[in-house]
C-alpha cells in the first residue's frame, strides 16, 4: 500500500470516529466531493439514567447554576458594582465572588448582595480593590 493511500485510509477512519463523536458533519472531508460520512448514531439521553447519586448530582449543578445567575442579576442590577467585572462561581451552594473593584465598600456591597441570594450558602470573597 502507498503511504498516501495509507495516509487517506487513516483520514477516512479518524473522520469516521469523529462523526461518531457529532464532531465532523455529514459532507465528507476536504470538499473534494467524498461520499458523504454516515450520520452518528442517536445518542442516548443521559436523563435514561436512574441513578440516585447522577440525579442528585445533576439536580445540584442546575441549582448552582441558577444561583450564580441569579448573583450575577443582583450584582448587575446595583449601580454600585454594576461596572465591575465580577466573576461568579458557585458549587454546592457556596458561591465565590473574583475580580477587582475600586474601592472596600464595593466588596461589601457585592458580599451583600451575593448573600441575599435565595440558595446561596456561603460567599468567599476572591475580590481585590485597585490600589490607589
Amino acid at each position: 500500500m502507498q503511504a498516501s493511500s495509507r495516509w487517506r485510509s487513516g483520514v477516512v477512519v479518524l473522520a469516521a470516529a469523529l462523526a461518531g463523536l457529532g464532531v465532523v458533519s455529514a459532507t465528507g472531508c476536504g470538499g473534494r466531493g467524498d461520499a458523504a460520512l454516515p450520520a452518528a448514531p442517536p445518542r442516548v439521553s443521559a436523563e435514561v439514567i436512574e441513578d440516585p447519586l447522577v440525579t442528585s448530582v445533576r439536580s445540584t449543578l442546575r441549582k448552582d447554576a441558577e444561583v450564580t445567575r441569579q448573583v450575577r442579576i443582583a450584582l448587575l442590577q446595583d449601580a454600585g458594582v454594576s461596572r465591575f467585572d465580577i466573576d461568579v462561581i458557585t458549587l454546592t451552594g457556596r458561591t465565590s465572588l473574583v475580580g477587582v473593584v475600586d474601592q472596600r465598600h464595593q466588596v461589601d456591597r457585592a458580599i451583600m448582595l451575593a448573600s441575599a441570594v435565595d440558595g446561596v450558602l456561603a460567599v468567599r470573597d476572591e475580590l481585590s480593590v485597585k490600589p490607589d
